[in-house]
């Protein structure tokens, strides 16, 4: 096992040799004094950013996967590294599976040849964490075993140790360090790998994403068999398929890459808007289709949750990017707890309504959609506005996904696809029979109030001719007191009669089958018009009639 103090120095080897050595000089100044014990820098001409990915990939898995982190944080980094980051590959050798052996057997209480009918002891895939293998059960069932690597766990804890230390020290020497935020960058990482250890909880969260599409027959997610499975290996069914990005592959399958396309963001935009739980790491790596037709979903380690009182949010957010509305979409932002500061809030509604105006100014065709979502955590960035992570998690979703619809189809069009889902989701949730049985709830608690009113006035009344309350009134305002107590009692009955016209018909229209020639559904029409009618007339009243009293 590799001690923390070699691999400072390995890594002090790698940022020395790609020209990084005056970084090292900031975060340790003594270093200096060291370098003896360092390889020298040969002459570079790369890039800088070139120079920091093939840094990262020589660093290995902990590093490249910090790597593919940044690449996501389009709102910090400048364009140009977000690129070179995107490029990055792990570049990692298989387990030869005798190493493996311990750790599978563990899960099965036997020899991995009689747990099950046949093992592929050469892996389909590896990574920096795991490696898979397909394997067949005795019942015939074709399975892929994805399985931890041996001491991964403590490698990847020395090396965020190390990111974690380093970030320290950098914020602490280097001002322009703490703008970017690294010790936060780097605790968020520290807690991904965390859950990324834990095959189990990826297995929990395929069974939740499974039970969320069951009724989808043409989005798939890998049954887990637990029985052989747990923190480090995972039992999964085995899903066959070519990459969600290979659009001639798609072809060839016989199926339209651009259907596809359509396909994925609805599931994703349903995973967000109706679950509240979405996958994190949609690259084209982890997104299959299957010889069927099928769209399936891998690695699902990654994930966030939606509470249901922001997804209302969430959808007012897309809805005022889809129609270009700045103002919807500053005040979402507030609501979602973004902090704008008043000196700033007119250059930032400029801004943002810049990025949308190029949007909505061009034919739709040529606009990047990704690149226009992606500028509005740049202009709050510019104005060190902090986006809630599960806000800037959201965003980078919808870019990762937009990215794969235009690769499989240029012409995929991010606003055509989504104001047909928001339309229908926005009646789904605001006139379904749930929302109109808590509207009914609420109005019936507001009657139960005003008929209790009765009963606390006489007890009142009561209390005071038993003197058990004082209160003194001047005369000359006792009529006032009574002309405005019998107004408001006016308006709150005409209230609450306008909106059980408005719910009782639409319980009705929504509980029953109605046909557009069914006498109900004129009825139910008729009960509208009344209620607008008395909205109309306590309006009239309340502008004109009271202020003239």
């Amino acid at each position: 096992m590799v001690t923390r103090l070699t691999r400072y120095k390995q890594i002090a080897d790698v940022m020395m040799n790609y020209g990084f050595g005056i970084v090292l000089d900031e975060i340790d100044p003594e270093a200096t004094r060291r370098k003896v014990f360092f390889k020298k820098a040969r002459p570079d001409e790369r890039s800088v950013y070139e120079r920091i990915r093939l840094g990262l990939e020589e660093l290995g898995p902990t590093f490249v996967k910090f790597g593919q982190m940044l690449a996501s944080q389009s709102d910090k980094l400048p364009p140009e590294m977000i690129r070179e980051l995107k490029k990055l590959h792990e570049h990692v050798k298989p387990v030869p599976f005798e190493e493996l052996r311990p750790t599978i057997e563990s899960y099965t209480g036997r020899p991995v040849e009689e747990a099950f009918a046949y093992f592929e002891k050469k892996p389909i895939a590896a990574a920096s964490i795991g490696q898979v293998h397909r394997a067949v059960l005795h019942d015939g069932t074709i399975v892929a075993i994805k399985i931890q690597r041996p001491d991964i766990e403590d490698k990847i804890a020395t090396d965020t140790v190390i990111l974690e230390n380093m970030a320290s020290r950098l914020e602490k020497v280097n001002p322009m360090a703490r703008a970017y935020n690294l010790t936060g960058l780097v605790g968020d990482f520290t807690r991904m790998m965390k859950k990324e250890l834990d095959y189990a909880s990826e297995g929990k969260n395929a069974d939740i994403f499974r039970r969320n599409f069951k009724d989808r027959k043409d989005i798939k997610f890998p049954k887990i068999y637990w029985e052989y499975s747990g923190s480090k290996m995972l039992t999964m069914e085995y899903i066959e398929g070519i990459r969600v990005d290979n659009a001639d592959g798609i072809r060839i399958y016989g199926y339209d890459p651009k259907e596809i396309a359509s396909r994925g963001f609805s599931a994703y935009l349903k995973m967000i808007f109706e679950d509240g739980f979405f996958h994190l790491d949609p690259h084209p790596g982890n997104l299959r289709v299957t010889p069927y037709g099928d769209l399936s979903f891998l690695d699902l380690g990654a994930v966030a949750i939606v509470r249901p009182e922001r997804r209302d949010l969430f959808i007012r957010l897309l809805l005022a990017i889809v129609d270009n509305d700045v103002d919807m979409l500053i005040e979402t932002l507030q609501k979602l707890g973004v902090t704008i500061r008043e000196e700033n809030m007119e250059d930032v509604k400029d801004e943002i309504y810049y990025s949308l105006f190029d949007s909505e100014s061009v034919d739709l065709s040529s606009v990047n959609p990704g690149e226009t979502i992606e500028n509005i955590p740049r202009v709050l960035n510019r104005y060190d506005i902090k986006i809630p992570d599960t806000l800037m998690s959201l965003l980078k979703v919808i870019v990762m996904v937009l990215d794969i619809g235009i690769k499989l189809s240029p012409d995929f069009n991010f606003y055509e696809e989504s104001r047909p889902y928001l339309r229908e989701i926005i009646e789904h949730r605001y006139l379904s029979k749930k929302r109109l049985k808590r509207s009914t709830s609420s109005m019936l608690d507001g009657i139960d109030g005003v008929l209790k009113l009765p009963k606390i006035i006489s007890r009142t009344l009561n209390n005071i001719s038993t003197g058990n309350i004082h209160v003194d009134i001047v005369a000359n305002d006792v009529k006032d007191l009574s002309r405005t107590i019998e107004q408001a009692s006016d308006k709150m009955v005409l209230g609450l009669v306008a909106s059980a016209l408005v719910i009782g018909a639409s319980i009705v229209i929504f509980s029953a089958d109605i046909e557009y020639s069914s006498w109900l559904l004129y009825f139910t029409i008729v009960v509208y018009v009344i209620a607008f009618g008395l909205g109309i007339a306590m309006l009239v009243k309340f502008l004109f009639y009271d202020k003239k009293r």
